[in-house]
C-alpha cells in the first residue's frame, strides 16, 4: 500500500507488531491512506467515499480516542493543502479524550496552542524555526523531511506562521509532483506565483503560470 507508512508517521494507527491484528485496523489503514491519496490527488468523490468509510473503521471501537483520529485525519490532510479551519468536528471530542497525542494533533492542526510542548513531537522543530522564523533553516528542515506526507504537513505549518518563501514552495511541489499529487501541487504553485507576483519577479512568475496552465489544460 503506497502511504501506509506515511499514515503510520502521521500517527493515526499504533504499531501491530507481531501477532493478531483487528479486521478494524487493517481497513483503517487502508482507508486512511485511500482517503490522503484521494485528497492530494484532488479526487474528491473517492475522498469523500474514503474518509466515510474510515470513520465506520474507527466506529467499530466504540472508542473516542480512536473515532477522533478520523476527523484529525480529515482535518490534516486539509491542513496539507494550504486549508486551515478549526478543526471543529474533533474539537466536539475533546472533552472526551485520554490520549495526549490526539490532543496535541488537535493543537497543531488548529491552532489552539503555539507552545511546542502542547505539539506533537514530530513538529516541534518546526514550530521553534518559525517562532523566530529563520526561512532558511525552514527550508533546510522541509529538504532533509523523508516522508513526503509529513513534508506537506510541515510546509503548511511553515507557510501558515508567515515563515516561508518562492524556495519553500518549490521543495513542496517538487516532493508532490513525485508522488503524483496534482491538488497538492497546484496549491502550491499559485502560492509560489503569488510569492512572485508579490516581490516583481515577473519572469518567474510566468514561467509558473505556464507550468499551471500545462496542467489545467489537461482536465
Amino acid at each position: 500500500m503506497k502511504f501506509f507508512t506515511s499514515v503510520l508517521l502521521l500517527f493515526l494507527l499504533v504499531s501491530c507488531g507481531a501477532g493478531h491484528i483487528p479486521t478494524w485496523k487493517q481497513n483503517a489503514a487502508a482507508d486512511t491512506a485511500n482517503f490522503i491519496e484521494s485528497s492530494f490527488i484532488g479526487n474528491e468523490a473517492y475522498a469523500a467515499k474514503y474518509f466515510d468509510k474510515m470513520l465506520e473503521d474507527f466506529r467499530m471501537t466504540v472508542d473516542p480516542d480512536e473515532i477522533v483520529k478520523a476527523y484529525l485525519t480529515k482535518c490534516i490532510a486539509s491542513f496539507a493543502l494550504l486549508e486551515y479551519s478549526g478543526c471543529t468536528e474533533a474539537a466536539e471530542m475533546l472533552p472526551l479524550l485520554k490520549n495526549k497525542e490526539n490532543i496535541a494533533y488537535y493543537n497543531f492542526v488548529s491552532g489552539r496552542s503555539g507552545k511546542a510542548e502542547d505539539l506533537p513531537e514530530k513538529y516541534r522543530k518546526a514550530a521553534g524555526i518559525s517562532q523566530n522564523c529563520s526561512i532558511g533553516n525552514a527550508n533546510s528542515e522541509l529538504a532533509s523531511e523523508k516522508d513526503p506526507v509529513t513534508l506537506m504537513v510541515k510546509a503548511s505549518f511553515f507557510v501558515k506562521t508567515g515563515c516561508y518563501d518562492a524556495e519553500t514552495a518549490g521543495i513542496a511541489i517538487d516532493a508532490a509532483s513525485k508522488e503524483g499529487w496534482k491538488k497538492v501541487v497546484l496549491k502550491y504553485l499559485a502560492l509560489q506565483l503569488a510569492y512572485f507576483e508579490k516581490h516583481g519577479n515577473v519572469q518567474e512568475a510566468q514561467l509558473v503560470k505556464k507550468r499551471m496552465e500545462l496542467v489545467v489544460s489537461e482536465e
